[in-house]
């Protein structure tokens, strides 16, 4: 065989004289009944043209040989959806892609249902009357390449769908694979959050003021193109695991005092990029995603202050970026004084003078003063904690209403519930000083 193949066939040939398999690394199947829809759709639109139309045209499939089985790099979403047809329709029961994994597994159940249901409409489809395009090669590297480059229908891949698959065909030996692409998928829901928020961390380096920062506008393509540069094409090819972490040391002891990994660091393809991104998501989670609402009083203030939206969404966002870059530096030790200072430094933007915030007007701010800077190279707690505590915030003398009222409201009154603190309108500033301390003794 040359280094790649191209051939035009039959649905119908593919998936007779193939021997398909899903490798462990590729996303799970995840069409849902929209998807099924628009292919039935277009289906129909296909039958309703004249005679002597062409076959109808299900796209390109990009096959990995390695000298056993096909694998599936790009495809596998209408290949499984055809499969299910098959069965509902008694096509043709050599169609034998085996799956395990759960979601997969699931969204075929459902769509069988659903296919079920739709008995008439399935006999406009005839798998001989389907033609896809093959591309094979020997090269995995090669095939990936392709899976990068294509545009498929369907549900297209994000740019965390394509780093795991990157990754995980990075680790050569099959058990380590399978035991980490089950570890991704275990945390698969805010993976792309994470890996969006570490990009952004990592950009807005004040070395790197010429690199583009995606904002709130950027379209998932143009993230998917930032994140694949970032956590793909910059990784090294080596296999280490390395983490880059700040320790103290006094004599013959040293004491870790960060994240194994640094937000900042350089980064190795397969284990290394997993686990950094594993890492940071279990900070995300704990961070934002805490169930532990009564107990907790970190989880408490962040449930009623910081997730209750008065204008403030591009505030928090920066917010959540600053207290991930903290947890990185020095773990979650000291999270709950912290969280309430940096709310002070970062939430005073909302009672300025400006009539409303922007994302560009958070920005500035964090590069202005460099807040990521100060935590990312402090060398201790009480370093950034005394900048915070001293940095004199700008509070407007105007008359307040509307927004930035019920902003001011919802603090005074959760801090006189929880500290036992007036906050006025006049003395903003000292007041929540004091709050804050009387809400971390309580």
């Amino acid at each position: 065989m040359n280094a790649v193949k191209v051939d035009s066939i039959t649905l119908e040939n593919l998936l007779s004289n193939y021997q398909l398999a899903i490798p462990e690394y590729q996303r799970p199947y995840v069409w849902t009944e929209r998807e099924i829809n628009k292919l039935l759709f277009q289906f129909s639109e296909h039958k309703n043209r004249i005679d002597n139309k062409p076959n109808f045209y299900l796209g390109s499939i990009v096959l990995h040989y390695d000298g056993e089985k096909y694998n599936i790099i790009d495809g596998q979403q209408r290949i499984t959806t055809m499969q299910i047809l098959s069965i509902v329709n008694n096509v043709n029961s050599k169609y034998n892609i085996t799956y395990n994994h759960p979601i997969t597994l699931n969204h075929i159940k459902e769509n069988y249902i659903s296919f079920k249901s739709k008995k008439e409409e399935l006999n406009l489809i005839d798998f001989d009357k389907i033609n896809v395009t093959i591309v094979i090669t020997e090269s995995e590297d090669m095939a990936y390449n392709f899976f990068e480059t294509l545009n498929t229908g369907g549900k297209r891949l994000g740019g965390t769908d394509i780093l795991k698959a990157h990754h995980l065909r990075s680790i050569s030996e099959n058990d380590e694979r399978n035991s980490y692409a089950l570890k991704w998928e275990k945390k698969q829901k805010n993976l792309e959050t994470v890996n969006r928020m570490l990009s952004k961390i990592r950009r807005m380096d004040y070395l790197n003021k010429s690199k583009f920062v995606p904002d709130k506008f950027t379209d998932d393509n143009k993230w998917k193109n930032v994140l694949t540069d970032d956590f793909a094409d910059k990784t090294k090819k080596s296999n280490r695991d390395i983490g880059y972490s700040f320790v103290e040391i006094e004599e013959n002891t040293h004491t870790i005092t960060a994240d194994k990994y640094a937000i900042r660091q350089p980064l190795n393809q397969g284990v290394n990029y997993i686990n950094y991104l594993l890492n940071f998501t279990d900070d995300y989670n704990f961070l934002f995603e805490s169930d532990e609402v009564i107990k907790n009083k970190y989880s408490y203030f962040n449930k009623k202050i910081i997730d209750i939206i008065d204008g403030t969404v591009d505030l928090r966002y920066f917010y959540q970026l600053a207290l991930l870059c903290f947890v990185d530096r020095f773990g979650r030790k000291n999270v709950l004084e912290f969280s309430l200072y940096l709310f002070r430094f970062i939430y005073s933007l909302r009672l300025n003078d400006l009539s409303r915030v922007y994302e560009s007007t958070v920005r500035n701010y964090i590069t202005e003063t460099l807040i990521f800077e100060r935590i990312l190279n402090a060398y201790t707690y009480e370093e950034i904690l005394i900048f915070l505590k001293t940095y004199e915030v700008k509070i407007s003398t105007k008359e307040i209403s509307g927004v930035k009222q019920r902003f001011h409201e919802r603090i005074h009154l959760f801090f006189k519930n929880n500290a036992e603190t007036t906050i006025s309108k006049e003395k903003y500033d000292q007041d929540l000083i004091i709050a804050i301390k009387n809400y971390l003794k309580k």
